[in-house]
């Protein structure tokens, strides 16, 4: 899978998800808000049950409800539905409000405006007589108020009020006399009169005659009170999921539109420098060392473009070194070898008689060769690191004496005057051979490049947490241009007279880095015509870690 498909992919995951949690938490948000008008509806589910029942037991029927249905569906902000047990509507606060009726949410509650007569013949004492009596004269009361309330309603008049009696049925405190709906009831009552005492009679040869009585009441009522309905609050499209379904799917819709746009441009905007730098990686492998890549911008893949450069400026850097430096080693080889085979092919042929000088001086050109492959092998294990070290605790200022004495024959065979001063002790942590290695290439070359009458001075002192050693000539110096070459392989400031003195041009080189190897530091600084110093820098030790020389007490 490329790489820009990848960015894409996962660019798209994290939009879905990043959507889809939004999403989640407003339904979530929602649904609670919804959950919570919903007990705040249910709180007053009774109240508005309780308003329902009570208008039909005083009226005897719902019609007129609606205008108290209007009512409390503004007082509450709910939506109301009554429908009978049949399914069929009664009144629908959407339709009052002149618009399409949505479906029902919820379960429903039942609002059942019929008495039920709270009788028990056992607990009053009454015999079966009167228990009859009792319930027919009930019956005939709320019979006749429930015709004389239904009929002033449909006159469109309030009718009285109503309160449960001792046995639970609602009646007016009085019973009307006059009036066109008051001889409808009384008509009503004569007209029902025996099938109410029928029903009643029959109880008397029931096992539970109480129970029979109760039943009996509640039978005869059916035929003329209020039926009873089902109260619905609120609708289908109240809940989350319909509140915030198309705002929701549009937002989301949007934001994964804008995602894939974005995720295409940002995959393409960043696959096409990895492209290029995929295509100069291959050409780089495949030996193009100057291979290099445009740098745009200063974010990640800006910068991963200069490092790619810096790497190809590096390779092909160590590329012209390693070049370089077969090239100064097959030059450095090529003169002492070719000495060599002129002197043995003159030999072979007999131009030249053999003498003790001839060998001395073959002898000489083989051990210029080896000095030069013993200086390469140290500087290619100094580099690896793999160059071996003994390090041990000893004083860099006798060190600096120890030097001086090892070249001091050398230098007056050259009328050169070699001094030290060292102010000592100083303490060092390193291996005493290697660094005196580095002193003793430093101390031939300021000899090398000094003239007969000239000096070269050693000296060693402390600076703070550090040892310095300084070797100072003044021979011919080195130009300002040559400088940042001097520890390059094979440089030379007079190659001429370095080979004339057999040097490999490699000492310090290898100087410089067994310096480093000792967390040192090597420079130099030069006046041409006055001399050079160089200085190394070494960092100072404890006394307590010097070994002891030997004989030492």
């Amino acid at each position: 899978m490329s790489f820009r498909l990848r960015v894409f992919l996962l660019t798209l995951v994290v939009a879905v998800v990043a959507t889809g949690a939004t999403a989640w938490f407003s339904l979530r948000f929602m649904a609670q808000q919804i959950d919570r008008s919903q007990q705040e509806a249910t709180r007053h589910v009774a109240d508005i049950a309780d308003t329902v029942r009570a208008y039909g037991r005083r009226h005897g029927t719902w019609a007129g409800v609606s205008e108290r249905v209007r009512q409390l569906s503004a007082d509450n902000h709910q939506r109301i539905r009554l429908v009978n047990l049949n399914g069929q509507v009664t009144v629908d606060s959407d339709n009052l409000a002149k618009r399409a009726a949505r479906p029902v949410v919820g379960t429903p509650t039942l609002i059942n405006p019929r008495p039920a007569l709270s009788l028990d013949p056992r607990q009053l004492g009454l015999i079966a007589a009167k228990a009859d009596g009792l319930v027919l004269d009930e019956l005939a009361r709320y019979r006749r108020a429930s015709v004389y309330a239904r009929c002033l309603t449909d006159m469109g008049q309030d009718p009285p009020p109503v309160a449960p009696d001792a046995y639970g049925i609602p009646l007016p405190a009085t019973e009307p006399e006059h009036g066109e709906c008051a001889v409808q009831a009384r008509d009503a009552q004569e007209y029902a009169q025996a099938d109410d005492s029928t029903a009643v009679t029959n109880c008397r040869s029931a096992a539970d005659h109480g129970a029979c009585l109760v039943q009996a009441f509640g039978n005869q009522v059916e035929t003329f009170a209020p039926e009873p309905l089902q109260l619905f609050l609120g609708a289908v499209d109240d809940d989350a999921v319909t509140l915030l379904g198309r705002p929701t799917a549009g937002a989301i819709g949007a934001v994964l539109v804008l995602s894939v746009i974005g995720t295409a441009l940002v995959a393409r905007q960043l696959a096409r420098p990895l492209r290029s730098l995929t295509a100069a990686s291959r050409r780089l492998a495949d030996g193009h060392l100057d291979t290099r890549v445009a740098t745009t911008g200063r974010d990640e893949v800006g910068e991963l473009s200069r490092s790619f450069n810096r790497m190809a400026e590096a390779l092909e850097g160590a590329e012209t070194a390693q070049r370089r430096m077969l090239a100064g080693v097959a030059h450095e080889l090529r003169t002492p070898m070719s000495n060599v085979l002129g002197y043995l092919e003159a030999l072979q042929d007999g131009v030249v008689p053999p003498s003790r000088e001839l060998f001395s001086s073959l002898h000489e050109e083989v051990l210029l060769q080896r000095r030069i492959l013993d200086d390469l092998q140290d500087l290619t294990l100094a580099e690896a690191g793999h160059l071996a070290y003994r390090r041990t605790g000893f004083d860099l200022a006798e060190l600096v004496e120890v030097s001086r004495v090892a070249h001091l024959a050398v230098a007056e065979h050259g009328g050169v005057r070699l001094t030290a001063e060292a102010a000592g002790p100083l303490p060092v942590h390193g291996d005493q051979d290697r660094l005196r290695q580095v002193l003793g290439n430093l101390v031939t070359n300021a000899l090398r490049y000094t003239d007969p009458g000239g000096a070269v001075v050693l000296r060693a002192f402390p600076l703070p947490g550090r040892a310095v050693v300084e070797v100072r000539d003044t021979g011919c110096g080195i130009a300002p241009a040559d400088l940042p070459f001097v520890f390059q392989r094979f440089w030379r400031a007079d190659p001429a007279r370095d080979r004339e003195t057999g040097g490999s041009g490699l000492g310090l080189t290898i100087a410089r880095q067994i310096v480093l190897d000792h967390d040192g530091t090597i420079e130099v600084t030069s006046t041409q015509g006055e001399g050079s110093v160089f200085r190394v820098t070494l960092p100072i030790v404890g006394a307590e870690r010097l070994t002891p020389r030997r004989g030492s007490p």
